[in-house]
């Protein structure tokens, strides 16, 4: 009788610690499947990332080249879609500073009328960066004979529109 209260005592201590056993397995389990489904969610969303910066730089390229060709026709109005409400100017005739996007309108109206663009293209366009930029030259006759300024523009993101942020000629 003692043997048999041993027996099941043991039985029953055993089945307790395969019982416990048995659940820090499934717990176990448990911590692997959804640690392998939060791999997965963070994979897929890094990919989700890649995929939409991939998408602002083709936007911004987009943007550049609409820029560039509102520069090329020296139209002013196209242009001014971009602006944002205080863009940074530095100009060869001394203007530098932030205006407002109806100053920064008239300014370069005035700048483009005295230096009557030949020919505008952007030769970089850099968009990996917060910011992107691109540097092009810009070629325009004078009474000495045709000149050539760098022109650097740089855009920036507003309440999702593409705004310049600055111009430079130089």
């Amino acid at each position: 009788m003692k043997v048999m209260k041993l027996f099941n005592l043991i039985i029953l201590f055993l089945f307790l610690i395969f019982l416990g056993a048995g659940n820090s397995f499934g717990q176990l389990k448990s911590n692997y499947l959804n640690k392998e489904k939060g791999t997965r969610i963070t994979t897929r969303l890094n990919k989700l990332k890649q995929i939409q910066e991939i998408q602002r730089q083709k936007l911004s390229i987009i943007e550049f080249r609409n820029i560039e060709r509102a520069i090329a026709q020296g139209d002013i109005a196209q242009l001014s879609r971009y602006f944002n409400s205080r863009t940074y100017l530095n100009l060869t005739n001394g203007v530098s500073g932030y205006y407002s996007n109806n100053q920064v309108y008239y300014v370069l109206k005035k700048y483009f009328r005295k230096h009557k663009v030949k020919s505008f293209k952007f030769d970089k366009i850099y968009t990996d960066a917060n910011t992107p930029y691109a540097v092009g030259s810009y070629d325009f006759n004078t009474h000495d004979g045709r000149r050539s300024l760098r022109v650097y523009v740089s855009l920036k993101r507003v309440k999702n529109e593409w705004k310049i942020l600055q111009i430079t000629l130089n």
